[in-house]
């Protein structure tokens, strides 16, 4: 069960944690969707009519492009679905398929590979080359899926195609409107968008797919992005309203699973890629609007004893020695978003 899964399941350690010693997400959200109704850009798939846009692997497809800006262009995620590929569904896809799928695999692998770079890559290519990117993250996303799935899950396109066929007709079977949406997104995140000036921190400075100490306590756990000690969660949604409490719940517990303090981590943020807006907080802020009682070391230190069974960490200080924390000021604690 990952830090997602288990955030779904009132029940679980994590969950319970959560709403014992956060128990204000509302605050949180509050402030967020007083500052999302300033974002005024909108960004929305032209699928063709009748079809539903696959927003799952579009998430992941911006995600991917995102982290070859900044220049990482393949994560462990992404090769170990290439080797997971081979554990079918029950029988599909078949033999031949999976063969298939396996050896454009490692083709898309090398490909990838090209684009690592400590200085990163631009956030737009020319249209070409932009184009064959895209559609090359978009079946990076399909090995993401078998990954988190352990294995194929029926209906994943990549077990589509046809016995033989090579990275190049995997590529030529990305629907087009993947590419357009995905280079509006990526337009937005250039300048001015915020990633203009997050491409532009020394390599040391931009982290992707950051893992956590605590990662394997919730069955899982790998963040979007930790960019000059800010946690940041990709969000390629088209009703950034709608967001809710498991979306702050997953930016705390990413903040909380960080138990030696590996990554240092200033401030937490919700980028939203169909609207270019980076909306963050400090960590105090963060806590205190969540009403937290303890600071953030005390608050690691009981959610790994809760996680593992009080074997690691150390259980909360007693309750007349918590404190809430200060609340922020009415005016915004931190910027709206990197545009200003």
């Amino acid at each position: 069960m990952s830090l997602t899964s288990s955030l779904k399941v009132p029940g679980s350690p994590m969950s319970r944690f959560l709403s014992e010693h956060l128990p204000q997400p509302e605050n949180v959200l509050a402030d967020y969707r007083l500052r999302v109704r300033r974002s005024t850009a909108h960004v929305v798939p032209a699928a063709p009519a009748g079809q539903r846009p696959d927003w799952r692997m579009l998430g992941h497809t911006i995600d991917h492009r995102l982290r070859i800006s900044l220049g990482a262009p393949t994560g462990q995620p992404i090769r170990e679905g290439v080797c997971r590929a081979m554990l079918d569904d029950d029988g599909w896809p078949s033999p031949e398929i999976i063969s298939t799928v396996q050896a454009a695999g490692m083709v898309l692998l090398e490909e990838l590979d090209r684009y690592e770079a400590a200085e990163g890559q631009p956030l737009v290519l020319e249209p070409v080359a932009e184009e064959r990117l895209i559609r090359l993250c978009h079946l990076a996303s399909g090995f993401e899926t078998i990954f988190r799935h352990v294995g194929w899950v029926r209906g994943i396109t990549l077990g589509l195609c046809e016995p033989g066929a090579d990275l190049d007709d995997l590529a030529a079977a990305v629907p087009g409107y993947v590419v357009d949406d995905i280079r509006a997104q990526m337009a937005l995140a250039s300048s001015p968008g915020p990633f203009a000036t997050l491409r532009s921190l020394p390599a040391d400075r931009r982290i992707c797919g950051p893992v956590f100490d605590g990662s394997l306590h919730v069955g899982g756990a790998d963040a979007d992005f930790v960019l000059d000690r800010a946690l940041i969660d990709c969000k390629a949604t088209i009703r950034p309203e709608r967001l809710g409490r498991a979306e702050i719940y997953q930016l705390a517990g990413y903040l909380l699973l960080d138990y030696s303090n590996q990554y240092a981590i200033e401030k937490v943020s919700l980028y939203l890629s169909r609207q270019g807006a980076l909306i963050d907080w400090s960590v105090a802020d963060f806590l205190g609007l969540l009403g937290a009682r303890l600071g953030l070391p005390d608050l690691r230190a009981a959610c790994r004893h809760a996680l593992t069974g009080g074997e690691e960490g150390a259980p909360p200080p007693p309750e007349d020695q918590r404190r809430p924390l200060p609340r922020p000021r009415s005016n915004a604690p931190v910027q709206d978003s990197l545009f200003d």
